[in-house]
């Protein structure tokens, strides 16, 4: 565990302290100003998400590695645990359900069947789960973080017009921070297997995918995402309207941003 006057950190999540949590709250409020002038909804998601959204959203046929399932005391061990049993794997009971390991995944299914007659712009702040299989890495790489989500949904025109202008604006910003800043075409970071390399090949030609850099401690590192869907979530979830409706969404990784104002000893929003 690491500990400083502004956070301690543990393997996989952080706390932060007064000060930090301040900037914290700031830097969430500065990327939601984005949408100033914009209608938008604001939604309020659970941490926990159904095995049934995940399969329809393709999670597991791409991210089965990053999943942390949510379990239970099995009940045939709970009087063999308050006698002293040491808790593990034999002693626990799966539900189908799974800490949320996309901030955007629970938006789609609200909008299940509907029949879209306009465009949608919907934003969320939602705790994130992703299990590193390779290693948690301090403030940059978490099981547990948080995210300010961008949804957009509707005609492709729309989609990508909001996407482009969350772009600017976060390259803005992060240009003040540093000149070396830059969006990239990136990809999603499937589980390797000939089907999702295809898959990321496809991200990185059709420029379906951008990320944010910006360097900490002398390594890039993406702190928001910018991604178009197309129907991938329109078509499963039955909101395409004849495909005429697509979706894409842009996350702010605010612990990233944490590291950000760390590295870079930001302690106050406006001042940059």
């Amino acid at each position: 565990m690491e500990f400083s006057d502004k956070f301690y950190l543990k393997q996989g999540y952080i706390c932060y302290y007064e000060d930090y949590e301040k900037l914290y709250a700031n830097l969430d409020q500065f990327f939601l100003s984005f949408l100033d002038g914009i209608h938008h909804k604001k939604y309020n998601i659970p941490t926990i998400i159904d095995g049934e959204v995940l399969e329809k959203c393709g999670y597991f046929e791409s991210f089965p590695d990053q999943l942390s399932p949510v379990t239970a005391i099995a009940d045939n061990k709970v009087v063999d645990i308050m006698n002293g049993e040491k808790v593990d794997i034999s002693c626990l009971q799966t539900y189908d359900k799974y800490l949320t390991p996309s901030a955007c995944l629970h938006i789609y299914p609200m909008f299940e069947g509907k029949k879209m007659k306009e465009n949608e712009v919907i934003t969320t702040k939602a705790r994130v789960y992703r299990c590193e299989k390779d290693g948690f890495e301090e403030m940059t790489r978490l099981w547990d973080f948080s995210v300010r989500e961008f949804v957009f949904i509707g005609s492709e025109d729309f989609v990508r017009q909001h996407l482009e202008d969350m772009k600017e604006k976060a390259l803005n910003f992060a240009q003040k921070i540093t000149k070396a800043s830059q969006i990239v075409v990136a990809h999603d970071h499937f589980y390797k297997g000939k089907r999702n390399d295809i898959k990321a090949k496809i991200q990185m030609k059709n420029e379906q995918k951008f990320e944010l850099k910006i360097p900490i401690a002398n390594k890039e590192v993406s702190v928001a995402s910018f991604n178009f869907h197309g129907d991938h979530f329109s078509t499963p979830f039955k909101f395409d309207n004849q495909r005429e409706f697509v979706s894409g969404c842009v996350g702010f990784g605010l612990d990233r941003w944490m590291a950000v104002c760390d590295e870079y000893q930001i302690t106050d929003i406006s001042e940059v």
